[in-house]
């Protein structure tokens, strides 16, 4: 089973978004299941359980793991093709009138961010290096330029130590995208600014 699964098209979108097919997933524990017993657990007829897990089914949202003859009947067993189902923004990607064309270059390089960490999730190549640092602080505009300053020449200096040429490079195993990214969380209330 994988750690993530990026739902990426339409049809998948579709078929996870109805309640049961989302309590069908809520309901698998440890081990695989039939449609036999999804449909004991949920107290739901066997024909309507069948439909939806076929389903889920068909666009790899659940796995088909083991079959089973019993009293000369295939039993087929499930079970999902990862811990966790996230719904990838792209399949939403449109511009809100308004927008700068900054702000929009900023959400695109973001969304770009997130969707190699989904991918590089999916393919079970995130650890614990991965995310170097993850803290919520209040530092001022100020630090936050120097921090950046910081990391950045830290980044040059590899880069150029190793001689690193990207488009060059045979070392894909190596490779990385390397971000420096910070998020405001909150901004002073009007009274604290005052």
């Amino acid at each position: 089973m994988r750690e993530v699964l990026v739902l990426r098209d339409l049809e998948c979108i579709k078929a996870i978004v109805h309640p049961r097919r989302i309590d069908i997933l809520k309901t698998f524990g440890d081990l695989p299941l039939s449609a036999k017993q999804l449909s004991q657990l949920l107290d739901e007829p066997h024909a309507k359980v069948n439909y939806h897990i076929k389903t889920l089914y068909r666009v790899g949202i659940l796995e088909l793991v083991e079959e089973k003859i019993k009293s000369g009947i295939v039993e087929k067993y499930y079970y999902p093709s990862a811990k966790n189902i996230i719904i990838s923004k792209k399949i939403l990607d449109f511009s809100v009138e308004g927008e700068s064309e900054e702000e929009r270059l900023n959400i695109s390089k973001f969304e770009n961010i997130s969707e190699l960490f989904y991918k590089a999730a999916e393919q079970e190549n995130i650890t614990n290096q991965n995310i170097v640092e993850y803290r919520d602080v209040c530092i001022t505009s100020e630090e936050l330029l120097e921090l950046n300053r910081v990391l950045k020449s830290k980044l040059d200096e590899i880069i150029n130590k190793r001689n690193f040429d990207i488009e060059d490079s045979d070392m894909d195993n190596d490779r990385h995208k390397v971000v420096l990214l910070s998020i405001p969380t909150e901004k002073k209330s009007e009274s604290l600014a005052e």
